[in-house]
């Protein structure tokens, strides 16, 4: 894949799709959805449309689209992204234009001939009501077999200094993805629900619900999450149209994809603790003892690093590179 056309597309959709905010029910939101539907159908895809109803909003939409026989039983992988946004993070390069960008341009690429479903999901933010209802309409309702789930959120960012080539990669349905610019970190759920599954990070939860393997691909909460800093300039282009090629290679072309358990890891935890501990605000006795640990992090430990990072993110910002 030439990777400056890709950059050069990435950035396209992501410019396009920031041009403002997508609250549900906004005029953003109105022109996305209908940019996203001219867009498949200029693809040369069918669109289709799910309506669905969920308070505050009320009428809501999912949009996707199919490639392969549409008639056939035989399941179906499943790629999918969110494209709403919170009113508080301004146009939400990160969250989730990044992934939607890549969404659109793996959809572009994708053979008639392969079952696959794509899918760009609405209301998965929390406005008072609970998070994710886009994917819960979908993975209640769509009628046909799916192998896989595939979905993207916060795909465009690196998590602090040290994490720019870095995407965190959950869920049993793909193998560790491998690139040689990219570091796959393939980890068990805890890392990213350290309270649980009752709280899902993203619209897989729906899917994992009914069964259906999945994995989740994010590169991490940065400083800027759900705040109005979270616009096109803080994306690594790079980094995306890597990710773009790295699926490209491992989703595309595959007729019947097989349903496989790839269990995640802790083997490469101590890298990470690492990495984190090397930015000078987390130098401390905790994050020490969690890389000198042989086994697993304790959910109490993942509680405590996710209470000790994140506040430190916020609060210091852009500053961590300096």
């Amino acid at each position: 894949m030439d990777t400056t056309a890709a950059v050069n597309e990435l950035k396209e959709h992501v410019a396009t799709l920031c041009a403002d905010n997508r609250r549900p029910r906004s005029s953003g939101h109105k022109r996305t959805q209908d940019f996203l539907c001219d867009y498949i159908a200029s693809c040369g895809l069918e669109v289709q449309v799910q309506h669905f109803f969920a308070i505050p909003f009320g009428q809501c939409k999912n949009i996707y689209t199919e490639t392969g026989d549409k008639d056939s039983l035989q399941p179906r992988l499943l790629v999918g992204a969110h494209y709403d946004t919170r009113g508080s993070s301004g146009p939400g390069a990160d969250d989730n234009a990044s992934a939607v960008a890549i969404v659109m341009a793996l959809l572009a690429r994708a053979k008639n001939d392969v079952p696959m479903t794509f899918v760009l999901f609405d209301y998965e933010e929390t406005f008072g009501y609970g998070g994710t209802k886009g994917s819960r309409a979908f993975a209640a309702q769509y009628n046909k077999p799916i192998s896989k789930a595939i979905i993207l959120d916060l795909v465009g960012g690196a998590l602090m200094p040290g994490f720019e080539d870095v995407y965190f990669q959950f869920g049993p349905a793909l193998p560790c993805l491998q690139s040689e610019h990219l570091d796959f970190h393939h980890l068990p759920m805890l890392f990213v629900e350290p309270i649980g599954t009752c709280v899902p990070r993203s619209d897989y939860g729906r899917f994992r619900k009914f069964g259906v393997p999945f994995t989740f691909i994010s590169s991490g909460t940065p400083w800027y999450y759900h705040t109005a800093n979270d616009v096109p300039e803080m994306l690594h282009y790079d980094k995306m149209a890597h990710l773009l090629a790295c699926l490209c290679e491992c989703l595309l072309g595959h007729a019947s994809p097989q349903v496989l358990v790839h269990e995640p890891d802790w083997s490469r935890f101590s890298e990470i603790v690492d990495k984190i501990r090397a930015v000078p605000a987390f130098d401390d006795r905790f994050f020490h003892a969690l890389a000198a640990s042989r086994d697993g992090p304790s959910r109490l430990s993942m509680l405590r690093m996710y209470f000790k990072v994140l506040p430190v993110l916020k609060r210091l910002g852009p500053d961590l590179w300096d």
